[in-house]
C-alpha cells in the first residue's frame, strides 16, 4: 500500500524524531494492551467484573517539559465464557 492509501510514510521516509515517537507510542500500545488485558482476567476471576461486563476507563498521558497532556476515555469489555 502507498502512503496515499494507509495515510502513513513508508518507515525508510520517516526522520528519527518520527521514528522515536512511533517507538514510544507502539510501546505504551503493547504494554498498556498487555496489563489490562491481565487486570481484566484477574477481576473477572476474582469476581470483581461479571464476564464480558463493562468498565469505564480513562488514560493521561503527560509531558512536563512541553507543558502537554491528553487524555482518552472508553468503555472496556471484560473477557467472557467465549474468550
Amino acid at each position: 500500500m502507498s502512503e496515499k492509501d494507509t495515510g502513513r510514510k513508508p518507515q525508510g521516509d520517516m526522520s528519527p524524531a518520527e521514528m522515536s515517537m512511533r517507538k514510544f507510542l507502539k510501546q505504551l500500545g503493547v504494554t498498556t494492551h498487555q496489563e489490562l488485558e491481565t487486570a481484566l482476567a484477574k477481576a473477572v476471576a476474582a469476581g470483581k467484573i461479571s464476564p464480558g461486563g463493562t468498565i469505564n476507563i480513562k488514560a493521561d498521558l503527560q509531558i512536563e517539559a512541553l507543558d502537554f497532556s491528553h487524555s482518552v476515555s472508553a468503555e472496556l469489555m471484560a473477557p467472557g465464557a467465549q474468550d
